[in-house]
């Protein structure tokens, strides 16, 4: 066998260096697809961390709460059956909850103050004004703090704190990469969607809620749409090869009666519009009028606020921790696989009357829980407060029009969505994660209904107070709805100069570059092959920087070296806007110009000083329009 010739290994290296410079010339373009080709990364992150949060969060729920206070709570559709026990003794209930605040607060007011609280809100802050920056210690701070205040009974949900462990991995790779700060920002919300899907076993419900928590009005971030879906898809993957998902909770086959049933629906709409008012004012007025002012350091307050809980809990033990299993077994009826002895299936355990405190005592809990300093998300507690509201509405009509076979099960589905609809302003993510949740479609119309009824009375209030009301009230999105001018004009207008440019060759050595250069004019010189082929780019201070340190090796030096790569282009038929980014992006006055068909072949270059003119001439002229001929006119 004959080896390669030396020519043709040559060639071989040559091709090969020459795709991985255009490799990296497109993924330093804007506006490639690079978020796209990295949400999936994020994804397979926030299905891992959903994963590692789960477990140990079971695990804290076996060896604290079962272990310690042995208390044994209903299961959801994913558990087992066991005996349903309460806390025990009294002192333990307390204690363990005022410990579990402690070392919450501890770990957050030393090392991340900002994964105070539900989490969800740090994330939406991070988008708005923190330009998609968030610090790497935050993610796992929150995710430690999190599961100690949940699995001591803390009343607090998992959203936030998943979210952030999705969205913190999402900011880190961005910043890892050198994106900019708007695909930055939408790597993060990738992040949340994946992690918030992959928990709830909602994958689309999870996509929905990271672009659409961002705004207290219907508005939403399409942009972050197709990263979302494509970082939810692969979490919930991910999450599956560890847990079997399936829906968390489980319901007996329920049926929409038609216009009928809707005036039904509205009333228990309006009921949790005004319980939904009731909690942010709870929630917030516990933080401003009660723990703000407490005269003792933060770090402390957690633990006050657990202590609390523990009170409240001696009397209602149901309001600790997470509560799914509570809805399930109280509010809808344990399904035939987890019905005990004797026990019928989907019919509900609990009295109105309960449902109804338990509704209103587990919105003192979470305030006490959240608002106090600890860490968890709000959307489990929401869910508990609306199914057990629609539990109650639910055995009331079945009371008051028994010849109506209402079931009450269908209002509780109904409820959980319209309630956390109005409080969180996200009628859409409701309609779809409460359905996914509970695998059923059946009551879709309802749900519609509540969720978008809802979101119009309760405009003036959210549980989510870092929302803004429209993309223009973002600094996110500050500039998007200007008139952009630039967009309106093309590189080949603006005068593209010709004369003058002084194409380097490659191969030209050190000290012959320092002569082109000394009798030049020019301040940016493009490096071609010996095809005249555009291979880098190099300016004075590029020069000045490899005059520093030449001595030695100057004559070893070529002007390739010297260039900077990938090279940063425009074609004529490229607009102003993208030539000023990219000008912007690489610090330079003028940028290449080449054929729209070969980006390698040189046209002349683009000066900074001729896109402003272009600029101010088309301003002028929109200013002064041309008056209209009013020739032929009555």
């Amino acid at each position: 066998m004959n080896d390669p010739s030396p020519s043709s290994t040559g060639k071989r290296f040559s091709m090969l260096s020459s795709g991985f410079q255009r490799l990296a010339a497109f993924w330093a373009t804007p506006g490639v697809g690079r978020v796209a080709l990295c949400s999936p990364l994020v994804g397979v992150i926030a299905g891992l961390g959903a994963v590692g949060f789960l477990l140990a969060l079971q695990a804290m729920y076996t060896h604290v709460l079962g272990g310690l206070l042995h208390f044994h709570m209903p299961p959801t559709l994913e558990g087992e059956r066991g005996a349903i026990t309460y806390p025990w003794p009294w002192w333990m209930v307390v204690l363990v909850p005022t410990v579990g605040g402690l070392i919450s607060g501890f770990l957050v007011f030393t090392w991340a103050p900002e994964a105070e609280g539900h989490g969800t809100d740090a994330m939406i802050r991070a988008f708005h004004e923190g330009s998609g920056m968030i610090r790497t210690r935050v993610p796992f701070i929150k995710t430690i703090s999190s599961i100690i205040t949940i699995g001591t009974g803390g009343s607090a949900g998992q959203e936030g704190p998943i979210a952030q462990i999705g969205s913190g991995f999402g900011s880190f790779l961005a910043r890892v990469l050198r994106l900019p700060v708007g695909e930055r920002r939408i790597l993060m919300l990738a992040g949340a969607a994946g992690g918030v899907g992959a928990i709830f076993r909602a994958p689309l419900g999870g996509a929905l809620f990271a672009g659409e928590v961002l705004y207290s009005s219907t508005a939403f971030e399409s942009a972050a749409l197709l990263p979302c879906l494509s970082s939810s898809i692969i979490a919930y993957s991910t999450f599956a090869l560890f847990i079997t998902p399936q829906p968390i909770f489980s319901l007996p086959p329920l049926t929409f009666q038609g216009l009928r049933d809707l005036p039904l629906y509205v009333g228990l709409t309006l009921l949790c519009a005004a319980v939904g008012w009731l909690y942010t004012r709870v929630f917030y007025g516990l933080r401003d009028h009660l723990f703000n002012p407490l005269p003792i350091p933060r770090v402390f307050k957690p633990a006050v606020g657990g202590a609390l809980l523990g009170v409240v809990a001696l009397a209602y033990p149901q309001v600790m921790a997470g509560g799914y299993g509570w809805v399930q077994w109280g509010a809808i009826g344990m399904p035939p696989e987890l019905a005990g002895a004797g026990e019928t299936p989907f019919v509900p355990n609990m009295s109105m009357s309960l449902l109804l405190i338990l509704s209103l005592v587990k919105i003192v809990a979470t305030g006490l829980t959240i608002s106090s300093g600890g860490s968890g998300g709000v959307f489990g507690p929401s869910m508990l407060i609306g199914g057990m509201i629609g539990g109650f509405y639910g055995q009331l009509m079945q009371w008051w029009l028994p010849e109506a076979h209402i079931a009450p099960s269908a209002f509780v589905l109904v409820g959980m969505g319209g309630f956390f609809a109005g409080v969180s302003k996200t009628p859409l993510t409701s309609i779809v994660m409460v359905s996914e949740m509970t695998g059923s479609y059946s009551l879709l119309v309802p749900l519609m209904l509540a969720c978008g009824l809802n979101m119009a009375l309760s405009r003036r209030w959210t549980i989510y107070e870092e929302q803004v009301a429209t993309p223009i009230d973002s600094p996110a999105h500050q500039g998007d709805f200007v008139i952009d001018v630039l967009a309106r004009l093309k590189v080949g207008e603006a005068g593209v100069r010709h004369d003058g440019v002084e194409p380097i060759p490659a191969a030209l050595p050190f000290e012959a570059v320092l002569q082109r250069v000394a009798r030049s004019s020019e301040s940016l010189f493009p490096v071609v092959d010996d095809e005249g082929r555009l291979t880098g780019v190099f300016t004075l201070r590029d020069l000045r920087l490899a005059l520093v340190g030449s001595a030695g090796w100057g004559p070893l030096v070529v002007a390739d070296d010297l260039a900077t790569r990938p090279v940063l282009t425009v074609t004529a038929d490229d607009d102003l806007h993208t030539a000023l980014r990219r000008m912007t992006e690489l610090n330079i006055d003028e940028i290449p110009v080449v054929e729209p068909d070969d980006h390698s072949r040189l046209v002349g270059l683009l000066s900074r000083r001729s896109l402003t003119s272009a600029y101010t001439s088309l301003i002028e002229k929109l200013r002064s329009p041309a008056p209209v001929s009013t020739h032929g006119s009555a």
